[in-house]
Formats: C-alpha cells, sequence, structure tokens
C-alpha cells in the first residue's frame, strides 16, 4: 500500500497525499465519518473522491473491513468483514444492549415515516434511557443509572453513529439525533434482537438458579464487533 500513497504524492501532490492519509486514520479511529459534523467534510470529501476511491477501499480490506459509502445520506464507514474474529473489538453487554436499543428507535422512526433529514431520527437520552429501563425492570434487573448510560451513548457518538446535544438545565435531558448507520453496527432486525433479548432475560429472572444471562444472537451479522 505505501507504493500507492506514494503514487497519490507524485501525481496528486504532497497535499493531497497528505489529506488521503489524515482521511484514512479518522476513519480507522472513528468508524464513520458524518460530513454533517465540525470539520469533518474535506474527510468526507477526500473518502469519495473517485482518485482515491480504490486506494481507499483496498487499504481497509487488507485490514479486514469493507467500506461503505452512501452520497444521499453523507457518510462513509468500515465494518468488519473477515472471518476471523478473534481481532475484532466485543461489545459488553451493556454496550450491545444500547445500541439495540438506538437501532430500534431508528427502526421504528422509520416504519412511520419520521425520519428527518438524511434518514435521521432525532430524540431524547431520558427516551432512550427510560426505553432501556423497561426492558431490563422486566426481567427485575435494576438496569444503570442515567450517569452510565449517558456514558455509553458517549462511547456510540465517538464512532459517529449518534449526536448527542448540550443539557437542557430545564428539562434535565439532551437531544440524541440517531443516524441511520447505526444499522451497521446492531445488525438486521434490531427490534427482534431487542424483543428477544428481554424474552431471554425474562426467562432468567424466573430460574434464579442461573448465574448466566443470555445475549442476543449475532452470528449473521459480524459488523457490531468492528470497533
Amino acid at each position: 500500500m505505501l507504493s500507492e500513497f506514494n503514487d497519490v504524492e507524485s501525481r496528486f501532490g504532497v497535499e493531497k497525499a497528505a489529506d488521503l492519509r489524515k482521511a484514512c486514520r479518522y476513519l480507522l479511529r472513528n468508524q464513520f465519518a458524518y460530513s454533517g459534523d465540525r470539520g469533518v467534510a474535506g474527510v468526507y470529501d477526500t473518502l469519495t473522491d473517485g482518485r482515491f476511491r480504490r486506494i481507499v477501499d483496498d487499504l481497509f480490506d487488507s485490514l479486514g473491513y469493507r467500506v461503505h459509502r452512501n452520497a444521499e445520506e453523507q457518510w462513509v464507514g468500515i465494518v468488519f468483514d473477515d472471518d476471523d474474529l478473534s481481532s475484532a473489538p466485543k461489545m459488553k453487554l451493556d454496550e450491545t444492549i444500547v445500541v439495540l436499543v438506538l437501532s430500534g428507535h431508528w427502526q421504528e422512526e422509520a416504519d412511520l415515516g419520521n425520519l428527518l433529514d438524511r434518514a435521521t431520527a432525532l430524540t431524547t437520552m431520558n427516551v432512550l434511557h427510560d426505553r432501556y429501563k423497561e426492558m431490563t425492570q422486566s426481567s427485575g434487573k435494576s438496569g444503570i443509572s442515567a450517569e452510565r448510560f449517558l456514558k455509553l451513548l458517549e462511547e456510540v457518538a465517538a464512532r459517529n453513529l449518534i449526536w448527542i446535544g448540550e443539557l437542557d438545565r430545564d428539562q434535565q435531558d439532551r437531544e440524541v439525533e440517531i443516524r441511520p448507520m447505526i444499522k451497521f453496527v446492531s445488525g438486521a432486525d434490531a427490534l427482534g434482537r431487542l424483543e428477544s433479548y428481554v424474552k431471554s432475560e425474562e426467562r432468567s429472572a424466573r430460574k434464579p438458579s442461573l448465574s448466566v444471562v443470555s445475549t442476543p444472537a449475532f452470528e449473521e451479522d459480524r459488523q457490531e464487533e468492528s470497533a
């Protein structure tokens, strides 16, 4: 791959080669690039530039990732696409459930035709946390606190899958914009997976001798395990 980057430098100049390296580093670090975010337009433009598309695709393919682009929604992302899952970071149970809650809410809004510009869904942290609590309470579990829930949302936001607004001190709440890329990390049928999780938790609650909680099945989709 070094020769390809050197070729970019010789054909298009040092500045363009530097932009390409910066864009690839950004995508590897954050997983998704959303052009609506501050300072990301240049990264998005580089990753979608036809002159560099093959280089970007080949680079991430060599690392076990597939590059996805959506011109209408204006984002670029990478998802893990390798038969060897040993090197793919795994999400903890609470992280997985938060992603499923986000994806489930986005899917419901999509089904109702309520998606906004660029297929985003707008909600609030309290709405999402209440939904999470409803799930966990059915199994008799206390769930996670609002502070921990916010921390988990911030981790998802670091991957540019959602945007979190400033705290509304009067409402003690924050707006949350859920972006369509969430479906790539939650896997197919997030609503069905949430229902499966709730049912498994309810079964566990009825069997107090069991110490291991079943988690939703992710066999057919490896994408949610990518970093």
